[in-house]
């Protein structure tokens, strides 16, 4: 509490203070286009990037320091961008902060996200930890398929690898589908679209078992999911996929 007190309200004061050079967004309502309920300035993202690199009171201080700082500031604000610096800190530091204790503090960052954008930006986080601390994250990912929080859902599938071409360390696929599939039937939209992308990010890596599960389970895929999962699949199979969905949906 006593890093929250001290350092948060300098935090937003540097954040509104970039309002005066922000551009102005080309979405009308940009608050409902990210989905949050937290307080909202309304910077773009270049601007919070240009905060966080101006430096903060603390960014001094030895980087374990500033993590827990930044913890302080995840679990206990209800500001979106302050929130976002949290994220940018990590998402810089990636590489350099002690993986095992980055991962013992930001798995309980989850039940504060209620948006796409911070959802994705913890997906980049536990995706890189993953491959550091595998046995530990897959284990935390395979409960948070079964929460209750659909927010933990979607990183169950999401984080498994968030963008393949950033992976150098990959699990097998018999560790991703059975992962996505327990989800199929999830009725939450942002767990459908999470499922959509990892499917997609599966294919690049597995491109036989995962066209073979996609035609198993054309079917069961959702609307949602089905339009990302086939994206980078060439016309012919993304036909062949439409035309096998509708016979099932018809039966």
């Amino acid at each position: 509490m006593k890093h929250f007190k001290a350092h948060h309200p300098a935090i937003i004061r540097n954040l509104e203070a970039g309002l005066s050079t922000d551009k102005k967004s080309k979405f009308k309502d940009l608050k409902k286009y990210i989905g949050t309920q937290y307080d909202f300035i309304g910077l773009s993202v270049p601007t919070q990037r240009l905060v966080f690199q101006k430096g903060h009171a603390f960014s001094h201080l030895p980087l374990s320091d500033q993590l827990q700082i930044w913890n302080s500031v995840w679990l206990r604000s209800n500001s979106y961008e302050a929130l976002s610096q949290c994220l940018i800190f990590t998402w810089k530091h990636l590489k350099i902060l002690n993986s095992r204790e980055l991962w013992e503090v930001t798995k309980k960052w989850t039940p504060k996200i209620d948006n796409w954008a911070h959802s994705d930006g913890l997906s980049a986080i536990y995706s890189h930890l993953l491959e550091v601390e595998r046995k530990d994250v897959y284990a935390q990912l395979k409960l948070w398929n079964h929460s209750s929080n659909p927010w933990e859902r979607r990183q169950s599938v999401v984080a498994l690898l968030e963008y393949s071409k950033k992976r150098k360390k990959i699990l097998p696929v018999t560790k991703l589908l059975p992962m996505v599939k327990s989800l199929l039937a999830d009725e939450n939209y942002f767990v459908q679209k999470g499922i959509g992308w990892t499917l997609r990010e599966i294919g690049n890596v597995y491109p036989i078992e995962t066209w073979n599960f996609l035609v198993k389970h054309s079917g069961a895929i959702s609307a949602v999911a089905f339009s990302p999962a086939i994206e980078k699949l060439g016309l012919k199979k993304k036909e062949e996929l439409k035309a096998l969905r509708k016979k099932k949906k018809d039966v």
